[in-house]
């Protein structure tokens, strides 16, 4: 296992145990190369071949969903650090149970002790960013992935290179935040 993962990192994908990369000119895995993601050193990442049939509908909506569950992702890690770092609200999560803000764990121990009342807020409002978002909409109405309208006031520019390197930096660290909160769940 260690010597094809070895390989891989010496020749690449199709390194000189494949074959050269520039004779694959017709193949799917060819279509997304040169996609916002693809970055180095791995470039065009798929290693369980989900894009190579090269539907573009099915890579943009793959696409609109790694940019949200990163994002979900980001929001997510830092939710779990910043308790743990300035502490947590003073008084009352629910008042009727008695339940404070400093008596709720850190990561998955919060599941069992958060109120009935408290997962119908949390669930309610997903269901109301998801509609109100319009599910699905940014592929559907053949936007960028991502783009939910919305044009934050510091980020947002016009200029299509830094536009670009953000958009890049969003999805690297996105990827970066799923990994890192699956490991403080695990922790």
């Amino acid at each position: 296992m260690m010597a094809i993962i070895g390989m891989f990192f010496q020749d690449g994908l199709t390194g000189s145990a494949w074959g050269d990369w520039a004779l694959y000119t017709a193949s799917p895995l060819r279509a997304f190369e040169n996609e916002l993601g693809a970055q180095a050193p791995l470039g065009f990442f798929d290693p369980l071949g989900l894009s190579s049939d090269g539907d573009a509908y099915s890579f943009r909506r793959r696409r609109s969903v790694e940019i949200k569950h990163g994002r979900v992702c980001m929001l997510a890690t830092m939710g779990y650090i910043t308790p743990e770092l300035t502490g947590k609200f003073p008084g009352f999560l629910s008042p009727g149970s008695g339940l404070k803000f400093a008596d709720i764990p850190n990561g998955l121990a919060a599941i069992g002790k958060v109120p009935a009342a408290g997962w119908f807020q949390i669930f309610s409002w997903m269901a109301f960013c998801e509609v109100g978002a319009g599910y699905d909409a940014d592929v559907n109405e053949k936007k960028d992935p991502g783009n939910m309208g919305w044009r934050p006031p510091l980020l947002a520019t016009d200029n299509p290179e830094i536009k670009k390197r953000r958009l890049a930096s969003e999805l690297a660290n996105g990827r970066l935040a799923m990994m890192a909160i699956i490991g403080m769940f695990f922790q």
